[in-house]
């Protein structure tokens, strides 16, 4: 498989910066975790040297915001040794030991809202990229 070796910054549409590679490159293979599938459809349609932006609306890029994935629960189910905070990201196991990650989005008291959508979810972005090399 070919990996990539790539400058990019990723902004909202309005230009605050999300996250960049741009002093340090990045180096990857596509479908290894390190860029959202989104993001890698763009360097598969980026030309080697150029520098080019792609522009994604929040359904091309990292889907919209859905009511369901807010989830209100109560201060006793986090760790006590945890600070809650608002927009602060709290990493979940699941009984099958998945892992996620959701953000505070209020705190009620005992009462909890935690937001699960991705970070993104429901922006347009600007994904600015730059293939430096290929390697076959």
């Amino acid at each position: 498989m070919a990996s990539y070796k790539i400058h990019y910054k990723l902004s909202h549409a309005n230009g605050t910066l999300v996250d960049e590679a741009w002093d340090e490159p990045l180096l990857f293979e596509i479908g290894d975790g390190q860029l959202d599938p989104c993001l890698e459809r763009c360097v598969l349609d980026a030309k080697l040297g150029e520098l080019q932006t792609f522009l994604l609306s929040s359904s091309e890029a990292f889907g919209d915001s859905f009511d369901e994935a807010f989830q209100v629960m109560q201060r006793s189910d986090f760790p006590a040794d945890i600070k809650l905070e608002l927009d602060a990201a709290v990493e979940f196991t699941t009984p099958t030991g998945d892992a996620y990650v959701g953000c505070v989005d209020s705190i009620d008291g005992e009462a909890i809202r935690v937001n699960f959508n991705h970070p993104l979810a429901g922006a347009d972005v600007s994904f600015q990229v730059q293939i430096l090399d290929i390697n076959q």
